[in-house]
């Protein structure tokens, strides 16, 4: 029997067209509106946010590709699946009893899916589409990620990405890589760029200063055009 091969796709563009669509040892479980236009294939969808239509993240063709997407064949999976018959719901609490309990990673959709992948039986999983690189938001969803791959990685599953993916580059490590030259060249290119903001930033207060001035001296000079400039004729100099 072959090993089950699952391939986890989000929407960064870094790696999300490179997932393993042409190879069908691989199964393609995606998620996010910014994927469902890219991906030639999905064995399984979840879409696991409240259900929206006409908000900017469920647009109509989103809406009505997730609705067709059980009559074709493919395993939708959502919170709530009233709104797309043929869908499944995601069993959400048995995932949390079986691997986060205290609810203290589920922070994205790709922690759900991952775990769903590990209670199916994968022997690999592959993250593809997937850096939760930037803000606050991806770098708590991140840790999630990195929890169930320490579990993962004890029974013996295989987990990885592309090096198009920056998912499991670790950060510095707390003080101690504060003496590392990267730490230190990072830092100091972050107190260039910041002196040069501020002084940025400066600048367009000055000039947004001066461009609050010169309105209101057009505002004055058209109310003394209007009102008190002399009406009458000019002749000229004498000649």
């Amino acid at each position: 029997m072959d090993e089950l091969k699952i391939a986890l796709v989000g929407s960064a563009p870094a790696s999300c067209r490179i997932a393993p669509y042409a190879d069908p040892s691989w199964q393609i479980w995606g998620c996010s509106p910014g994927l469902y236009g890219v991906a030639p294939r999905v064995n399984a969808w979840f879409e696991l946010h409240l259900y929206e239509p006409g908000a900017p993240w469920f647009s109509p063709e989103y809406c009505q590709w997730l609705a067709d997407l059980p009559g074709r064949g493919v395993t939708l999976y959502g919170t709530h699946v009233e709104q797309w018959p043929g869908a499944r719901a995601l069993p959400a609490q048995d995932l949390l009893d079986q691997f986060d309990p205290q609810r203290w990673f589920c922070t994205s959709s790709l922690f759900w899916m991952m775990a769903m992948a590990i209670s199916a039986g994968a022997k690999k999983i592959g993250f593809w589409g997937v850096d939760m690189a930037a803000t606050q938001e991806y770098e708590m969803q991140r840790a999630g990620i990195h929890f169930l791959t320490y579990k993962a990685r004890e029974m013996g599953i295989e987990v990885g990405c592309p090096f198009e993916s920056d998912l499991f580059t670790p950060r510095f490590a707390y003080g101690v890589d504060e003496w590392t030259h990267s730490f230190r060249k990072v830092r100091a290119r972050d107190t260039e760029l910041a002196n040069r903001l501020a002084d940025a930033q400066a600048r367009a207060a000055a000039a947004q200063s001066e461009v609050a001035f010169l309105s209101g001296a057009r505002d004055d000079l058209k109310y003394m055009g209007d009102t008190w400039v002399d009406k009458t004729a000019h002749t000229g100099p004498g000649l």
